[in-house]
């Protein structure tokens, strides 16, 4: 083995396989995105204002990878482009939608993508080559932090389309994911460097930090991400102990958790009522759903052609329920082809957490691709009557700013962590003889 300087030279073709699927992905969406044009306005507009999105996306690529060459980052490849390939989908998938066009450049969420990526490619300079240990210390402090938060948006907030908004139409509760997770891979790493069972003192920690918010989520009345992050939970205690008797635990104390809320809560009964029983109430609580199975029904294998179909009859259509578009429109084709990107970021993902040495960042990246998994269940599984209506969105392609901006925050952590700690502008490279010989010369 020689050791070498990762040079610019080195870093630009260490990162070539990451530039052909980022070019790869950018001419898949430019061509849908000509093809809803072709479909709005019957041609294709002079006026560089109607390519906006799609010029901000081609940005995006050419800033990233160029400032990842910079750095010499040497974190997971396939990981990133899957993540930018489902991002330029959401942006192509919106820009049908007519979202852009009715966003306010005043607003925060109409940089929503923007911020996104420069909040994914500062921390992936501030937490890479290791020093997301520094993350570890703040367990504690980020599961005190997430129910801060949710203290204020419950008293701050105002409830709408059944969540809690704080002015501005501003709802930070996505974040909590994050700082639960750095919360669960600090204190579950404590018990697998000491390789204890789950007593009663070791159990304490992971209870106060982690009731208190679960609560407060009641309180609002936030059922999917209470779901969501229980299910995590779960599938988090399996992974740090080794015993998969916890999934069956974790199972019945779901069934357990959905029959007292069932039993508290009116909210509860509506939704998991809607989903057992969709006709006894078609046009009322039951709409939403009816019409998104209507929808994809009417698209078949192969859909009615992007920009073809008829969202304005699905409510919620740009957010919860986006994929039911995409299945009117793109067929199960296209809803095949987003769930294999899905696949590959969770394949990839906890690729990644099986190769880490360290404990803490193991179960963090773990708990990021779960979180993300989950999402993406819970979400799908809604949409196509298979589980209950939970209000949970699809990462990337649902329009939310603050979804948006967590997920990207998310997979930068992710993306920090994928790069190994030896990793300090050294490049372990290959022998090669043709190299050999130029240096002989």
């Amino acid at each position: 083995m020689i050791r070498a300087q990762l040079n610019l030279a080195d870093a630009w073709r260490y990162r070539g396989r990451e530039r052909v699927l980022f070019m790869l992905s950018f001419l898949s969406i430019l061509a849908g995105y000509l093809l809803v044009l072709a479909r709005k306005t019957g041609g294709f507009p002079s006026g560089w204002q109607a390519y906006l999105p799609l010029l901000v996306y081609l940005a995006a690529i050419l800033v990233t990878h160029l400032a990842l060459v910079l750095m010499r980052f040497r974190g997971d490849q396939l990981l990133l482009a899957a993540v930018f390939y489902l991002a330029g989908f959401g942006i192509l998938i919106q820009s049908r939608m007519g979202t852009y066009e009715e966003i306010d450049p005043g607003k925060i969420a109409a940089y929503a993508f923007p911020a996104g990526l420069a909040l994914m490619l500062l921390v992936i300079i501030l937490f890479r080559r290791g020093r997301y240990r520094a993350l570890r210390p703040l367990a504690m402090p980020c599961a005190a932090l997430a129910a801060l938060l949710l203290g204020a948006i419950l008293v701050f907030g105002q409830r709408y389309r059944g969540a809690y908004f704080l002015p501005g139409n501003i709802n930070p509760a996505d974040i909590i994911k994050i700082l639960l997770m750095i919360f669960l891979a600090g204190v579950l790493a404590r018990w697998q460097e000491k390789g204890v069972r789950a007593g009663p003192r070791e159990l304490l920690p992971l209870l106060l930090g982690w009731v208190a918010p679960m609560i407060l989520l009641v309180l609002q009345r936030d059922l999917g991400m209470l779901a969501l992050l229980n299910a995590v939970l779960v599938v988090m205690l399996a992974v740090a102990s080794g015993r998969f008797s916890y999934l069956a635990l974790g199972a019945a104390g779901t069934a357990i958790l959905g029959a007292a809320v069932y039993f508290f809560s009116a909210h509860a009964r509506v939704r998991l009522a809607a989903w057992l029983t969709p006709f006894a109430d078609p046009t009322g609580t039951s709409w939403q759903v009816l019409q998104a199975l209507s929808a994809m029904y009417a698209g078949g294998m192969w859909g009615v052609g992007l920009g073809g179909g008829s969202p304005q009859f699905i409510p919620i259509a740009s957010s919860d329920f986006i994929y039911a578009v995409i299945g009117e429109e793109l067929g199960y084709a296209g809803c095949g082809m987003v769930l294999a990107f899905f696949l590959v970021l969770i394949f990839r993902g906890y690729r990644v957490a099986g190769g880490l040495p360290v404990p803490f960042g193991r179960l963090l990246a773990a708990g990021i691709v779960t979180t993300l998994a989950f999402q993406v269940l819970l979400n799908i599984g809604g949409v196509m009557k298979a589980l209950p209506l939970t209000g949970i969105t699809l990462p990337f392609i649902s329009h939310g700013g603050s979804s948006l901006l967590t997920t990207f925050l998310g997979f930068g952590l992710l993306l920090a962590i994928s790069e190994r700690e030896g990793a300090t502008g050294k490049a372990k490279m290959k022998f090669s003889p043709r190299r050999a010989r130029r240096k002989a010369h």
